[in-house]
């Protein structure tokens, strides 16, 4: 089902990204007879500064922006994708060093989120499972494997084969950035499910047993949440000019969160903070490979009937 979800997304958003050529000199002045246009080849997107309007005239400076999807980066299935994904993880680890009053906001609203369904998480976990029924078995028998590693990793190297097989590059970003959030976000998971060793509900007499150190119980955080959210985040991000597929990714990754509820594997503190922290690597992810990697700049001359001057184009 995974699979198909991912095929359809895939096959409904197949858009070939030429080739782009981009220069980082500077070309001298010339006369306007002999000035010859230099063009970026294929859709690179343009923050574009008009140095000289007119000719003999004072300098005015425009700027045109283009969409945000056009500013992104494609990363390329090679020793340095995986290499990022190393880098990343330690930008990402830091990051808090970076964070500004905003940043440290939200932080601040997870972590005071996770403190209340805590103190709630043993009234919250008897009335899911007095509430059970083969009806919600049979829901979360469909929705846990959005979440499980054996299901989602082969359907995002699925889709991204049925984006190469239709030049979809956006297709093929989306499944490699799934891919990195998915592995970035496990790696913080499970440093928190050994470092903490919170015994599971279905062991634990109440919510507050907490080990430390401990590869047998680690309930702290949900694995399955942090990853469907991981995932859902990218391609929502990466396909949101579709108005159904935020809503269906999101829906599919609440879903998995409440699968490990209503199985009696995760207390609900778990798997809010699960959620919250694969859609924060997800955030920080795409923001890396929109922002930071890919960065070109070309300045090429510009000549029209009404003025001659300078392009600065920047692509990321």
């Amino acid at each position: 089902m995974f699979l198909a979800v991912l095929g359809w997304v895939a096959l409904g958003h197949a858009e070939p990204l030429k080739p782009t050529y981009f220069s980082s000199e500077i070309l001298p002045s010339v006369s306007v007879a002999d000035q010859r246009v230099a063009l970026c080849e294929g859709r690179c997107s343009h923050d574009k500064i008009v140095l000289a309007k007119k000719r003999k005239k004072k300098r005015a400076v425009r700027k045109v922006s283009n969409s945000a999807s056009e500013r992104q980066s494609t990363p390329t299935l090679n020793t340095d994708y995986f290499l990022g994904i190393l880098s990343d993880t330690k930008y990402i680890f830091l990051s808090p060093l970076r964070w500004n009053t905003s940043d440290w906001l939200k932080a601040s609203l997870v972590v005071g989120a996770t403190g209340v369904l805590f103190a709630l998480d043993d009234e919250i976990n008897n009335f899911i499972q007095d509430n059970r029924s083969s009806t919600t078995d049979d829901v979360s028998a469909v929705f846990e494997p959005f979440g499980n590693g054996g299901y989602t990793f082969p359907a995002l190297a699925a889709f991204y084969v049925i984006g190469h097989f239709t030049k979809s590059e956006k297709a093929k970003r989306a499944a490699l950035l799934s891919v990195e959030s998915f592995a970035v976000t496990g790696i913080f998971t499970f440093a928190l499910k050994f470092s903490t060793g919170r015994v599971r509900p279905g062991s634990a007499q109440n919510s507050r047993e907490w080990n430390g150190l401990d590869f047998d119980n680690v309930s702290f955080a949900s694995g399955h949440t942090s990853s469907a959210f991981s995932i859902a985040t990218i391609l929502a991000s990466e396909y949101k000019d579709n108005p159904w597929v935020p809503p269906v990714v999101y829906s599919l990754a609440t879903l998995t969160g409440f699968s490990r509820l209503n199985d009696n594997k995760h207390w609900a503190s778990d798997v809010f903070f699960g959620g919250a922290l694969g859609y924060f690597v997800a955030k920080t992810i795409l923001k890396l490979h929109s922002n930071k990697k890919g960065r070109h700049y070309t300045i090429y001359p510009r000549i029209s009937k009404k003025e001659v001057g300078l392009d600065f184009a920047m692509r990321f």
